[in-house]
């Protein structure tokens, strides 16, 4: 797919294009401000073209483009200006090419050879999606519910491409929170992971929405499912390259799989309540997952606040306890989750709870909400 500024660059782009028997690419009008708009609400293609003509700070716009194309995406800018500190900026801020206008069908099809993008290919294209694993301090503390939430907003609101995994596979709740029959996809890929690839990917996973895609499955109580570390990394490792953001709904078992789940994932969300119970098993998971550094950090939500009433531990004694404050704290709303033909997630809902889950993918993608926090440290 391409994006050109101008009339002539679209009929000269698409003459190479089809001199070089390129029949199903697509060239647009409106450059790379049109490129960041459309790919901001659509998929991205494997191959990018992006006409840099007339943009104010190109570099700048062409970071702005990386954050909205989906990892895998190789991107070749055109512009007008033959400068090499330009060229050097493009390339540090991902593209794999620069060609200087006008285009000739020799310049294009070297960008574009397959043996280039495997040698060189630009920092856009080796962009691996972000991988974030929810697991619960102790049962009943919502974690499903937040991790669905949490995929839901993502996918929604900030219109990424997320894939939810569901790691428990015989007692998982995603598929059934968003209404979903899980499918057998999910356990043969972690028990025969050389069949990972996109195409068994894309057949596995159940779609909710255009950009939330689940894996989860259903399996018999009675069944063995026995899958390995391995098996986790090859699953994950081949997600991150086709999704924005992986959010793995993680079982609180202390089995190798599990463990390496958690140790692979770039954030790693604790969610607890205000019970003496969560406390001590925050305290322990924290002291099993580390302090975390630059590129695995920890974070915790406190969820169900005000549950317990007099009786709950308060967010200042959890605090001195645990020894770190909660970033999210989302209010106890048992209206929103009674009644039964009422889906168990809430991103097209008003409210607290809302505020709460934008707050937490904020924190998840930088992108700082509108609205401030409601809750302080006060009970």
């Amino acid at each position: 797919m391409a994006f050109v500024a101008d009339a002539e660059s679209k009929a000269s782009l698409q003459a190479c294009l089809s001199h070089l028997s390129f029949a199903d690419a697509t060239v647009r009008r409106g450059g790379i401000a049109r490129a960041i708009q459309h790919l901001g609400v659509e998929r991205s293609p494997e191959s990018l073209i992006v006409d840099i003509s007339g943009a104010e700070l190109p570099t700048s716009r062409m970071h702005d483009l990386a954050d909205v194309c989906e990892p895998g995406v190789t991107v070749i800018a055109l512009g007008n200006r033959n400068d090499v500190g330009l060229y050097r900026d493009l390339v540090q801020a991902g593209v794999s090419e620069y060609i200087v206008k006008p285009v000739t069908p020799q310049l294009l099809a070297k960008a574009l050879s397959p043996k280039r993008f495997a040698g060189e290919a630009g920092l856009i294209s080796r962009k691996r999606g972000k991988m974030v694993a929810v697991v619960g301090a102790r049962g009943g503390v919502g974690t499903t519910t937040l991790a669905v939430n949490l995929a839901c907003h993502l996918a929604d609101r900030q219109n990424r491409r997320i894939a939810l995994v569901d790691l428990d596979l015989q007692n998982g709740d995603c598929a059934l929170t968003l209404n979903l029959k899980p499918t057998l996809g999910l356990r043969e890929a972690l028990s025969n992971p050389l069949r990972i690839d996109s195409v068994f990917l894309e057949r596995t996973m159940v779609v909710h929405g255009e950009r939330l895609f689940v894996l989860s499955s259903e399996e018999p109580l009675r069944d063995e499912v026995d899958f390995t570390a391995d098996s986790v990394d090859t699953l994950v490792g081949a997600l991150r390259t086709q999704f924005h953001y992986v959010i793995a709904d993680v079982p609180r078992i202390p089995t190798a799989p599990y463990r390496r789940a958690l140790d692979m994932a770039d954030l790693r969300i604790i969610v607890a309540d205000q019970t003496l119970r969560s406390v001590r098993d925050t305290v322990r998971l924290r002291a099993a997952l580390g302090v975390g550094d630059a590129e695995h950090r920890n974070l915790l939500v406190i969820n169900r606040s005000g549950e317990g009433g007099r009786r709950a531990v308060t967010l200042e004694e959890m605090a001195k306890v645990i020894e770190v404050r909660p970033k999210v704290v989302i209010p106890f709303q048992p209206k929103l989750f009674t009644t039964a033909d009422q889906p168990r997630f809430m991103a097209t809902y008003r409210g607290r709870f809302t505020e709460a889950v934008a707050a937490l993918a904020a924190e998840v993608s930088g992108r700082m909400p509108e609205r401030h926090r409601w809750w302080r440290f006060s009970k």
